[in-house]
């Protein structure tokens, strides 16, 4: 879902944000800590699910990793050897011919910037941080909606941190190419209804609940990030999910972010139930938060009967 987010913003739009206090609807706010153990195999923590004759081995995964960075891959190899498919995320897509579109909706985003006259002390975090990002018009953002100035400013902050938000599935799905294991999608839809909703659907406050979110992220700087990353990367669960959220959490003050996220979690639930109708082995990857979270995946298929078991089992 980022993914399309931000190609929306590359094309001339970003996401808002919110200084007053709007209650945020977050799915994966609580997590469920009998799913949150530490790997005791090397590299990053995996999850199984199976049945009496299936086994599908499921990879916790982060929004995003350091550029270049290196992890043990050897259990991720073992368990593609032999595999029936590789089941990745639900997939919001977003074509070439929507680009028209999203230009026209990012016209739709220009604002007058009176909302930095009633939000003083946001107005002044928000001219300092553009102001690093584009300091050949350090006034630039006065001329768009918070929602727009939001997600320029969270696409400047990864770029500046050096992190890449298509590794590590980029890095999975090759491995899993390279040994002719079948990639299959948990679902597809399409991305410009969200888009659009996203766009002509939020109001100001959820603009700038979104600001103060990714403000919070860039002024704290990429420390936390690569910190969670390395933990990620040597299966420390807990300490991977205490990463910072602000990127996800302006997404979910926007209209139907949150419900996206849920059919997310049910399509990847019946994608996972449907593989274990064929006998053998197979690999899954999901971001962990996901996996791990109260409803989320791995929880709901508990919630069916079907055996789940820890990175620590």
């Amino acid at each position: 879902m980022r993914a399309v987010l931000i190609g929306l913003a590359l094309a001339g739009a970003a996401l808002a944000s919110s200084a007053n206090a709007q209650a945020i609807d977050d799915p994966e706010a609580n997590v469920v800590e009998a799913l949150v153990v530490s790997a005791k195999l090397p590299g990053p923590a995996w999850w199984r699910v199976s049945d009496a004759d299936t086994t599908i081995y499921v990879l916790g995964t982060p929004t995003a990793l350091p550029k270049g960075m290196a992890w043990d891959r050897s259990v991720l190899d073992r368990r593609l050897d032999g595999a029936f498919a590789l089941l990745t995320p639900p997939e919001w897509r977003a074509g070439l011919t929507d680009i028209p579109a999203m230009l026209k909706l990012a016209r739709s985003l220009r604002g007058d910037g009176a909302w930095a006259a009633r939000e003083p002390a946001l107005a002044a975090r928000t001219g300092r941080a553009w102001a690093a990002v584009e300091p050949k018009k350090p006034e630039g953002w006065k001329t768009w909606k918070p929602l727009f100035v939001g997600l320029k400013l969270a696409g400047a902050s990864t770029k500046k941190a050096r992190m890449d938000t298509a590794e590590p599935d980029k890095a999975i799905e090759r491995a899993a190419r390279g040994r002719g294991v079948k990639v299959r999608s948990a679902g597809t839809h399409k991305a410009m209804p969200m888009i659009k909703g996203l766009v002509r659907g939020h109001n100001e406050d959820a603009g700038l609940t979104c600001l103060s979110e990714i403000l919070d992220l860039t002024e704290v700087g990429p420390a936390s990030a690569r910190a969670a990353a390395d933990a990620w990367a040597q299966g420390r669960v807990k300490d991977a999910l205490a990463g910072p959220r602000g990127a996800e959490r302006c997404e979910l003050a926007l209209p139907g972010v949150s419900d996206a996220k849920r059919q997310s979690v049910d399509d990847e639930v019946e994608a996972l139930a449907n593989l274990l109708k064929t006998p053998g082995h197979a690999v899954a990857y999901y971001q962990m938060r996901g996996l791990v979270a109260e409803n989320g995946v791995l929880d709901k298929l508990r919630a069916r009967g079907i055996t789940v078991r820890t990175p620590g089992d």
